[in-house]
């Protein structure tokens, strides 16, 4: 067995049961020591330390987390020391990063990467800080500052970046919420500002923890005070900058916001991410070909200096999505398939985008066995979640005759639960629908009604067969509320889950091409609409180029007292080149 390196792990805990065990074992055999210094735990905390084989001591809070930290370095007895949350966990492809930056002699201490969850599992939603936090014991290191602790030594060392990251999950939404930690901080902090109330650093730090509790208003305030104070050489600035945007938008101060990046952008012209904020804003502002400009500058800057990583998402992942959605929302489809590839090279989880491609391929009069095959050359034909997903490109482009092909050479289907609710639906399409009904049969015998119930009912609308009907099988109580609309007993209120269930099945029946039972919807749910229910009922008929249906809800919805915002701009624009 590989001797473990001579690394004291130091961890201040409180509470933690939930994340630790992950964060141990990502460490245990990379550490010759664990040092658990608990603040206060009432669950399993200390047990699972305990499981690891660490040094626990109890420790008195003080409303001071360096007085903490230092407590646990003053434990360590080991070459090098690392610093960790217990939110946070080793990346698995950094294990050998990780013990070759130990071995060099003329380093003295280390710059990680933590990188921020801010969508669970996705490691593309990430959000990039440079943190001191792995450094020899030898050499006089030291915590100071009550929050926002800062690592310090009066000794002369050599420190370096490293590549090295630990996934943090405290930036989650529901742990956030779930620990409370911004009124805590929030506390601490303005304890601090009235010892140093001209502090940018700690007006910064409090104007977090004031956006985190969506005091939005007071939180641009002391944003805007740390950043007239703070200068572009403090490490901090960056990330000042971004946040402080963040803020202006979250309060509706987009045309702000968009000052402040561009501002940023002199100051830092080769900093990514700001770049990537700048087109999100230039786009929700119509500004569009400054948009595009701005994402393809992304595209061109890439990954940028350390001090300036934030998320490499915005350095290809994201810059190709938003380009191509712009060029496939002008009608440029050539260039939008282009970046959808790119997209999906960098990220090939992300099949769903093949709808989108798929869409664009159908635009340019791609169809049938040409569009089949296009499409197959993006995903292996080996598995049954592939040919699931080909099939329902091929079913949401209207080739519901080559579809059926692909579903007969995937035969036996009642190997797939999800090949056999397809057949069921291809054949709904092609009016099929004693056959669809046998097939939606096997389906429920393996999942639920739920799934096929919209199906369901449009057959009955096509041939009021009584076996369809509401009083026969078991639909959702939405499908009685709509069923008595349309034969004029609904009442006057019109709720959110009524009106998404309509969308679906005017989804359907515009796959079919049936605009006299879209006729006969609209003209039941019209006078009901809201002026947001009727743009979003525009976007769908927009989606399946309906232009007719399109003009006619924007005309409505001006009547009504509408207003031309960007997705109102949009929408007139897609008509227009229709």
């Amino acid at each position: 067995m590989e001797n473990k390196p001579s690394v004291s792990l130091c961890m201040i805990v409180k509470n933690e049961e939930s994340c630790l065990e992950k964060c141990l074992a990502s460490m245990q055999d990379l550490v010759s020591e664990i040092i658990i210094v608990d603040t206060g735990s009432t669950d399993g905390t200390i047990e699972i330390a305990q499981k690891y084989h660490a040094v626990v001591e109890t420790y008195k809070w003080q409303n001071d987390f360096s007085k903490a930290r230092n407590y646990s370095l003053s434990l360590a007895t080991q070459e090098w020391i690392l610093v960790l949350d217990a939110d946070e966990y080793l990346r698995e492809s950094d294990r050998e990063l990780f013990r070759k930056a130990l071995e060099k002699k003329d380093v003295d201490s280390y710059y990680i990467k933590t990188l921020s969850f801010t969508q669970k599992n996705n490691s593309h939603s990430c959000v990039i800080n440079l943190n001191h936090r792995l450094f020899r014991r030898s050499k006089g290191f030291y915590y100071t500052g009550a929050i926002h602790e800062q690592l310090v030594t009066k000794q002369v060392v050599n420190s370096q970046l490293s590549e090295i990251g630990f996934y943090h999950t405290g930036y989650l939404r529901e742990v956030v919420s779930a620990k409370n930690k911004p009124l805590r901080n929030k506390a601490i902090l303005e304890e601090l500002l009235k010892q140093n109330p001209n502090s940018p650093f700690h007006q910064f730090n409090y104007a977090n923890e004031l956006a985190q509790l969506h005091q939005y208003d007071e939180a641009v305030e002391f944003y805007n005070k740390a950043y007239r104070s703070t200068s572009p050489r403090q490490g901090y600035m960056p990330k000042l900058m971004i946040f402080r945007i963040n803020t202006l938008i979250a309060n509706g101060q987009e045309r702000e916001a968009l000052a402040a990046a561009n501002e940023g952008i002199k100051i830092y012209p080769r900093f990514t991410y700001l770049m990537f904020i700048k087109g999100t804003l230039e786009e929700r502002l119509g500004f569009t070909t400054k948009a595009i400009r701005s994402y393809e500058a992304c595209l061109t800057l890439g990954k940028p200096e350390a001090q300036f990583e934030f998320s490499s998402a915005s350095e290809g992942l994201w810059p190709h999505l938003k380009l191509a959605t712009l060029y496939e929302r002008y009608g440029d489809y050539e260039m939008a398939i282009d970046h959808y590839k790119k997209y999906l090279m960098i990220d090939s989880s992300q099949y769903k985008i093949l709808y989108s491609i798929a869409s664009c391929l159908n635009r340019m009069g791609i169809t049938g066995e040409t569009l089949a095959h296009q499409l197959e050359a993006y995903l292996p034909q080996v598995q049954t979640s592939y040919q699931v997903l080909l099939i329902d490109l091929l079913m949401k482009q209207k080739c519901f005759e080559v579809a059926n092909g692909y579903l007969k050479k995937s035969r036996p289907l009642e190997k797939s639960s999800q090949l056999v609710y397809l057949y069921g639906k291809n054949q709904f399409y092609l009016g099929n629908y004693e056959e669809s009904d046998q097939y939606f049969k096997k389906y429920m015998a393996l999942d639920c009604f739920n799934t096929v119930e919209r199906y369901y009912y449009l057959m009955y609308l096509f041939t009021g067969h009584l076996d369809y009907s509401v009083e026969t099988l078991p639909y959702a109580p939405v499908y009685h509320e709509i069923d008595n609309r349309l034969q004029g007993r609904g009442s006057e209120s019109f709720g959110a889950e009524e009106f998404k269930t309509i969308t679906y099945l005017i989804e359907e029946l515009l796959l079919l091409s049936q605009m006299e039972w879209i006729l006969r919807i609209e003209q039941v749910i019209n006078p009901m609409l809201s002026l947001s229910q009727r743009l979003e009922l525009a976007q769908i008929y927009s989606k399946y180029q309906a232009h007719d249906q399109v003009q006619a809800q924007l005309m409505t919805y001006f009547a009504q007292g509408g207003e031309p915002n960007l997705q109102v701009i949009q929408l007139l624009d897609r008509w227009q080149r229709k």
